[in-house]
């Protein structure tokens, strides 16, 4: 079940899509999306109907239904078939704030301490306290308002209980990444009696009531729970947009004489402007296999290796790895790729190429002599 901090903080964005009309205006992410207090269109001095980007939206335009209909609809143009029904089941997964989305299934509060035990306590504790770098999930609560002076001073602890404004996106989280070596891998009814655990952890009461070990967590549940934090997030007027150009009609600016710059990894030192408006950016200077691997595994894998989690050989800890040196090493390199009991396929990074995975494994090997 882990959510970074950057993800929890982007969750009040996630929460703002905007779907009806003159809902009234409040200081807070509602949890019903079709009440949010911004409208999804405007008018403009000419009374037209505009998008939040000032382009008109016109009466009587070519659905995709009447594409498909057309005589255009088949050759040179790719539009391939309209979903059917199962398709677009299986990818509708999301769950909303005020719950909308959330699929059958039940178990208890005893039964779901069970699972978050077998799936979850490896990372996150056994009662939600986090393990090494990984996310507390319990308790914090009335810490939101500390503002430490110093580094010894006592900081806000943002867990699901403290700071996340609802619960019930998290069901959509933890059954599509949760836990990490094995996603997707939950029952609908497992994630609900994770989720009474975790909700329990917390000590939160629902309809004035305490959670407890026989509690059915099921989709009626769910939607009935009211976080500390509900009111927390300012809404996020989506509708306004970030920039206010004019539109360009006519005479406008040749994208091929333009000079796109697209940024990968890290925006370091840049030049001033020069007089063209282009920006030149310092030559790339490749890796060699060794600092390829150090930087790999700082960002991929010390989560799991620096403190010896879920059986990971800990980093630079000869003992430990001395049952992997005795393997070939092209079968390390095996299941550094293809994964191995709770470690998942390349770390769980699908985007590093082989190569550089055999280099992190040789860079650990080396290190842990």
């Amino acid at each position: 079940m882990y959510m970074s901090m950057r993800n929890l903080t982007l969750l009040g964005s996630v929460l703002a899509i905007v779907t009806n009309l003159g809902a009234a205006k409040l200081n807070y992410t509602p949890a019903d999306p079709d009440h949010y207090p911004y409208p999804s269109t405007a008018k403009d001095k000419q009374g037209h109907t505009t998008n939040v980007d000032g382009a008109i939206i016109r009466k009587n335009v070519i659905t995709v239904k009447e594409v498909y209909k057309s005589q255009i609809s088949g050759k040179n143009h790719n539009f391939g078939v309209p979903a059917t029904k199962e398709e677009v089941k299986a990818w509708n997964t999301d769950v909303r704030p005020d719950g909308k989305g959330l699929p059958d299934g039940s178990m208890t509060v005893a039964k779901g301490a069970e699972v978050f035990s077998a799936k979850c306590a490896t990372c996150h504790g056994d009662f939600g306290e986090g393990v090494d770098k990984f996310p507390v999930l319990a308790g914090g609560k009335g810490t939101l308002k500390l503002h430490p002076k110093t580094g010894g001073d006592p900081g806000p602890l943002k867990t699901l209980g403290s700071y996340a404004p609802y619960i019930a996106p998290f069901f959509w989280y933890i059954q599509t990444a949760m836990p990490l070596s094995a996603p997707k891998s939950l029952s609908n009814s497992q994630v609900y009696g994770i989720l009474g655990y975790i909700l329990q952890l917390n000590e939160i009461k629902v309809n004035g009531a305490d959670i407890e070990d026989s509690t059915v967590i099921n989709r009626k549940f769910i939607k009935a729970v009211h976080l500390p934090n509900e009111k927390g997030f300012e809404y996020n007027n989506l509708r306004k947009p970030d920039t206010h150009n004019t539109r360009c009609m006519k005479n406008c600016i040749d994208p091929s004489k333009m000079n796109v710059v697209h940024i990968k990894t890290d925006a370091t030192v840049v030049k001033p402007p020069f007089g063209d408006g282009r920006y030149s950016f310092p030559k790339k200077v490749k890796k060699s296999a060794a600092e390829m691997g150090k930087t790999i595994y700082e960002n991929t894998c010390a989560g799991c290796h620096d403190s010896g989690i879920a059986g990971a050989p800990k980093f630079g800890n000869a003992s430990d790895w001395a049952h992997v040196r005795k393997e070939k090493l092209k079968d390390v390199f095996d299941h550094a790729i293809n994964g191995l009991n709770a470690m998942p396929p390349k770390g769980g990074d699908m985007s590093l190429k082989d190569e550089d995975v055999k280099s992190t494994v040789k860079y650990m090997l080396e290190k842990s002599k």
